[in-house]
């Protein structure tokens, strides 16, 4: 009986929250490009997204309208990249699944906006199953370029190390710092000063189709389950909050944060170093 209850009363309960929402935390795409700006994103700005969209948000907006507003900020010279991952959980489990990464149409995993970025004309997909980068933007294709060749998909000569040379930032739209999935660009960079192996000792193989419709395999080391237990992103946070690197804004019911993608990497560097 109050199980049942439970399944009447949920729905009631989120349509409220809706319409709180709605009702003292609404906001427009107009005002998310205020935000951006208040938060130090500005024209020709490299910003790599991570997002979540929730139905409390106060949102007045689609998906779509979301990116619309990041890509005005951004303007003609500049890039928006989001993550398209195709799995949740390990990317060991994921390679041990045997899949077929098709970069045109396996979908992304890691949230509404990111999916609906993939499928805007224009925008680009890296060939790495595991740590796939969308961008758009006039070096798009040199973002992404070549990632599947890379052993370690996130470390040096991969997409991320091309954004961080153009000074890109990391933006946390109604996300989780510990979404960043450029951290795994600065453990590689430190990975010789880890108390763990960060990869296992022998790459896996994952089958991959191109744009082409050509099939063939792409071989990426996997993070080691020593290093997947013992990866903590509270320090960095703290120490970027602390040195107001991590600026946070909030739009309706939607915090925003965001931070340099060099002094992610400066902090993380010295926390080493300490």
């Amino acid at each position: 009986m109050v199980s049942q209850l439970k399944q009447r009363v949920k729905p009631l309960y989120r349509r409220g929250q809706r319409l709180l929402s709605r009702a003292f935390f609404s906001y427009s795409p107009t005002q998310i490009e205020t935000a951006l700006a208040k938060i130090g994103i500005r024209s020709g700005d490299a910003l790599m997204v991570h997002s979540g969209f929730r139905p409390t948000s106060g949102f007045t907006g689609t998906p779509a309208d979301v990116i619309e507003a990041m890509l005005r900020v951004l303007g003609p010279d500049g890039h928006l990249l989001m993550m398209s991952i195709p799995y949740r959980g390990s990317s060991q489990r994921y390679a041990e699944s045997d899949p077929l990464f098709d970069v045109c149409r396996t979908p992304s995993a890691v949230g509404l906006i990111s999916e609906i970025f993939r499928r805007r004309t224009g925008v680009v997909r890296s060939l790495s199953p595991l740590h796939p980068i969308l961008a758009h933007g006039p070096l798009a294709a040199w973002l992404v370029a070549d990632h599947d060749t890379a052993l370690r998909s996130c470390g040096k000569g991969t997409p991320f190390e091309r954004f961080l040379s153009l000074n890109g930032k990391l933006l946390f739209f109604d996300a989780p710092y510990s979404s960043m999935t450029f951290v795994h660009y600065v453990e590689d960079i430190c990975r010789d000063r880890l108390p763990v192996a960060l990869y296992d000792p022998e790459p896996m193989t994952i089958r991959v189709r191109d744009a082409a419709g050509g099939e063939r395999a792409v071989r990426h080391l996997v993070f080691s389950a020593e290093a997947r237990q013992r990866r903590h992103f509270t320090p960095i946070e703290a120490a970027l909050r602390r040195d107001g690197w991590l600026v946070t804004a909030r739009v309706g019911n939607t915090r925003l944060q965001c931070v340099a993608a060099q002094d992610v990497l400066a902090c993380a560097v010295r926390l080493v170093d300490e």
